[in-house]
């Protein structure tokens, strides 16, 4: 049974593949969700050029989404979102949380975008 209801959908969009040689193909998987948009200031990590140059900084975060257990999300990964409205907006994710239980299995993943 899920922690909160997972009434929304994400579209989880990764590439594989090599872009020089021309194999690059997305892969496009739907996920249930839980969208809770608001703005929040996050700690998320920038530079990329080897483990010591790897510095945090600050930034904003205009949605948490919420994923039932461990979910295969990258931060490589782009998360396309369509609200009820009908707009649809493509998000990077910026951190992702494993929430776990008390005995270590994990019971919610939470994306910050």
């Amino acid at each position: 049974m899920a922690v909160i209801p997972f009434k929304q959908t994400v579209i989880r969009v990764r590439k594989e593949g090599d872009e020089w040689e021309g194999t690059q193909t997305d892969d496009r998987v739907e996920l249930k969700c839980r969208v809770d948009e608001g703005t929040k200031l996050v700690r998320s990590l920038s530079g990329s050029n080897g483990v010591q140059n790897n510095t945090a900084s600050e930034v904003v975060s205009i949605a948490d989404i919420y994923f039932d257990k461990l979910a295969d999300i990258r931060l490589t990964d782009v998360l396309e979102y369509t609200n009820e409205l009908g707009i649809t907006r493509t998000y990077p994710p910026l951190t992702i949380e494993i929430k776990r239980s008390i005995s270590g299995k994990p019971i919610l993943t939470v994306v910050s975008v």
